[in-house]
């Protein structure tokens, strides 16, 4: 009877040791069974899977001021501007186009250019220039900038140097009747007018790109100025005066950040201010310094 005992518990036991066996075997060996049977389902098969779309974004948001300063160090650093994409106006995107329309508005609410909307912009590009700063090594896309060029040949010729991320306008030249109209009114006798159309940029530049100070460094009684503004990190000059176009035999106006234009100057680009240069005009004439090396890093 004993016996019979003492084998019934062997035999319980043994079971109890085999399924406890079959269990760990099962454990660790059913999920490597399944993912053979799924791979062989898969194998030698071609899958298509759509994906989300993805787009590129400026990976840094930044106010005006902030992209103004990053762009001119930028400028007035070791790197080199290069030109790395032409297109015709046909090749334009119309979403830049739209952008740029905008940017237009934007800045005739401050009171920087007269007011182009009548204009059809769209249909009139000649060529849009991508500017980029490079080390030597590789391309900073982040301050880049547009050189767009509009014109219809017979009443409008516009050229505009707009950021490429944020959609700053940097520079302006425009001929069209409402420029020749405010050009007119700023190289008047009239120095009230002059002063008043002086300090009316001089505050639409403050608020537009946001600086923390300016002042005139020419006389605010003449229609040919520069304005220094300034950031916390360094000054940069803007210039605003009359010129003139040869496609439309008419006078317009144009303005702009030095810094840019001595940087396209360098890199024989524009020739705005003839072979002296900007910073060589603006020395003979007025006798002031309109760009200081020391802005480098």
């Amino acid at each position: 009877m004993e016996t019979r005992k003492k084998n019934g518990s062997m035999l319980d036991y043994a079971i109890g040791v085999l399924m406890i066996t079959i269990l760990l075997l099962a454990t660790f060996l059913l999920p490597q069974l399944y993912s053979v049977i799924v791979d062989s389902k898969d194998l030698n098969r071609i899958h298509v899977v759509e994906r989300e779309s993805f787009y590129f974004a400026n990976p840094v948001e930044m106010t005006v001021g902030e992209k103004v300063q990053k762009m001119m160090e930028a400028l007035s650093g070791r790197g080199t501007l290069q030109r790395t994409l032409y297109l015709s106006g046909s090749e334009i995107s119309g979403e830049l186009l739209q952008r740029v329309r905008e940017a237009l508005e934007f800045a005739a609410q401050y009171k920087l250019i007269p007011d182009v909307s009548a204009y059809d912009l769209e249909h009139n590009v000649v060529t849009a220039e991508y500017y980029s700063i490079s080390d030597g090594v590789m391309e900073n896309v982040e301050n880049a900038f547009w050189n767009l060029r509009f014109t219809d040949s017979e009443t409008f010729d516009l050229t505009i140097r707009i950021d490429a991320n944020e959609y700053v306008i940097y520079q302006m030249e425009l001929y069209c009747a409402e420029a020749l109209e405010y050009n007119t009114q700023l190289m008047s006798d009239d120095k009230e007018v002059t002063a008043f159309l002086n300090r009316q940029f001089m505050d639409g530049c403050n608020e537009y790109f946001e600086v923390e100070g300016y002042d005139a460094m020419t006389d605010a009684a003449y229609g040919e100025m520069v304005l220094m503004l300034g950031y916390e990190r360094g000054e940069y000059a803007v210039y605003r005066g009359p010129c003139t176009s040869s496609l439309l035999g008419s006078e317009g106006i144009r303005w702009g950040f030095v810094p840019m234009t001595v940087a396209l100057e360098r890199g024989n680009a524009i020739r705005e201010w003839g072979y002296q240069g900007i910073e060589t005009y603006f020395l003979d004439v007025y006798g002031i310094v309109v760009y200081e090396e020391t802005q480098t890093e």
